[in-house]
């Protein structure tokens, strides 16, 4: 999710008939048959693919609120939490784009929280010293592996897949998400924002993953937790794009579902994406598809 590495509610991604995606059979979302035959490798993004970013991002958020917000009501808490998941100004898109430091763009959307929910604006010394490692720490401390992960790289490692990830982060920071994962063996690290100074879309952080890997663009396989960003973008590129849609990830703070659409549905790349709710139903597919 752009947030930090995490990735937010698709609030701004629309079809051209509004519907909601979620409503719609899978077979009316994805190509019925895909032809996976060719994919030799598997690619994933880290931050709520891998990595429940969301959870860790939630743990961070609830203790810079009662620090800068004390008496925030829970309601308000768990909008503060969407917010922050949200990114509405879409600050982690600038660092992404080479347009601002990491540091930069969270220090911009922790003064937009505190305006939203009437807490102080910090300075930026404040930042460093005080709200940083604060934050900080509570989110690295609680970072843990999706469910579905170590069962997917089983199979696919089982079969013979070669994996890699690709993510909008830093090497280091993504590293460390994959040792606390248990996985930092199984996915060796190809791209990060440290190769070039930008991040997906950019078509070119996908070619330079196949290039890595030593396979085309058609061998690869790329899933990711954002339609746009993670799996339209690889297809664009080349590769094949899985969009994991875990359905958890659409209830808001009442645990109702939030509406899911789906940005530019009507170009080719977007229909070429592959849908799926978990990692196994992704590793199920290319199995079945060598068979």
């Amino acid at each position: 999710m752009p947030s930090d590495t995490e990735a937010p509610t698709n609030s701004s991604d629309r079809s051209p008939s509004g519907s909601n995606l979620s409503d719609l059979p899978l077979s009316d979302r994805s190509p019925a048959a895909p032809d996976l035959s060719t994919v030799k490798a598997v690619v994933f993004d880290v931050d709520d693919t891998i990595c429940d970013s969301a959870g860790a991002f939630a743990t961070g958020i609830r203790l810079v609120v009662d620090r800068y917000m004390p008496g925030l009501p829970e309601p308000q808490v768990q909008r503060a939490i969407e917010i922050w998941r949200a990114d509405p100004h879409k600050h982690y898109r600038r660092y992404t784009r080479g347009e601002c430091t990491f540091d930069e763009q969270r220090f911009a959307r922790a003064n937009e929280l505190n305006e939203e929910f009437g807490g102080p604006q910090i300075t930026w010394d404040e930042y460093l010293d005080e709200w940083k490692p604060l934050f900080w720490n509570a989110f690295c401390s609680h970072w843990k592996a999706h469910p579905d992960v170590r069962p997917c790289l089983d199979l696919l490692e089982s079969h013979g897949f070669r994996l890699g990830a690709l993510s909008n982060a830093s090497a280091e920071l993504q590293t460390r998400k994959l040792t606390a994962c248990g996985c930092v063996d199984d996915v060796p690290l190809l791209v990060t924002m440290d190769t070039f100074g930008f991040g997906k879309p950019d078509p070119r952080v996908f070619q330079e993953a196949t290039r890595r890997l030593e396979l085309l663009p058609g061998e690869v396989a790329y899933v990711g937790d954002e339609f746009d960003i993670d799996a339209q973008a690889a297809c664009k590129a080349g590769l094949h794009g899985f969009w994991i849609d875990r359905p958890s990830r659409h209830l808001d703070s009442r645990g109702e579902q939030l509406p899911v659409d789906v940005s530019g549905s009507t170009d080719e790349s977007a229909q070429q994406v592959i849908r799926v709710e978990s990692l196994t139903q992704m590793a199920q597919m290319l199995v079945e598809s060598h068979r």
